[in-house]
């Protein structure tokens, strides 16, 4: 059984389909969105529609439910351009997702499995987010367990082995590879204009591939110029935050 897990696609098509057309060419069993489908100044419509035309297992992000408020007052500027973007059916559906599901024994959720906004293995450090100790990762889990584990959030790939054996697995983004954040402030910075995924294979032990998709970011970059957003553009190009 092979898994294609995706995250954090974030409204980015042209990622959306490079990656799709990838993981279409490996011929994988079953297809994973781990959430933040929509929310960016790119192409949030587009991009749900062809999440929910494929055959696929969706769990729900933070900004999925962010994008289920009434109006889009209040929401940031990635979020209030996709809430004013989608029509309400595609909202409803994106609020409506699963907090989390487990697939083929995997145990999938969009951040943590106790808050969609909560690092599972990364936290913040000078300014940056680093790896954490197999110790806090396994305290954010509160006892909650399988043999593998998909989680997105960070936007940075990583893999971890637990001191049960579970895998815990991060895809990292098909479709931001760098932003700044608040609360603490920090970066998430992947260093590569590359949209991302993983291909999990199950069997007597479990064997995670991690990817890097091709795609025409300059054209994603020129989009979210067109609306605005001068941070996405760099980070588009670039895989870093603007400084």
């Amino acid at each position: 059984m092979r898994l294609g897990v995706i995250a954090d696609v974030h409204g980015n098509l042209l990622a959306l389909e490079a990656v799709l057309a990838r993981l279409d060419e490996m011929s994988v069993d079953r297809l994973i969105n781990l959430g933040d489908c929509a929310s960016g100044p790119l192409w949030p419509a587009e991009s749900v529609a062809l999440l929910r035309s494929r055959d696929m297992s969706h769990v729900r992000g933070n900004h999925d439910r962010a994008l289920g408020a009434a109006s889009p007052e209040g929401l940031g500027a990635s979020d209030g351009y996709a809430w004013r973007v989608l029509d309400p059916q595609a909202r409803g559906w994106l609020a409506g997702l699963p907090v989390e599901a487990m697939v083929e024994g995997a145990l999938c959720f969009h951040a943590t499995p106790d808050h969609d906004e909560t690092y599972l293995m990364e936290e913040v450090y000078d300014g940056r987010l680093v790896p954490s100790s197999i110790a806090a990762i396994e305290q954010r889990l509160k006892g909650r367990t399988a043999p593998l584990m998909l989680c997105g959030h960070s936007h940075l790939p990583r893999a971890a082995r637990l001191s049960s054996g579970a895998i815990v697995l991060n895809p990292g983004s098909v479709g931001n590879p760098a932003y700044d954040d608040t609360n603490p402030t920090h970066v998430s910075e992947s260093g590569m204009p590359h949209a991302r995924f993983a291909v999990v294979t199950l069997g007597e032990e479990i064997a995670i591939e991690h990817h890097l998709a091709i795609y025409d970011w300059e054209l994603s970059a020129k989009r979210a110029e067109a609306n605005g957003r001068a941070d996405w553009a760099h980070a588009l190009r670039t895989g870093t935050a603007l400084p």
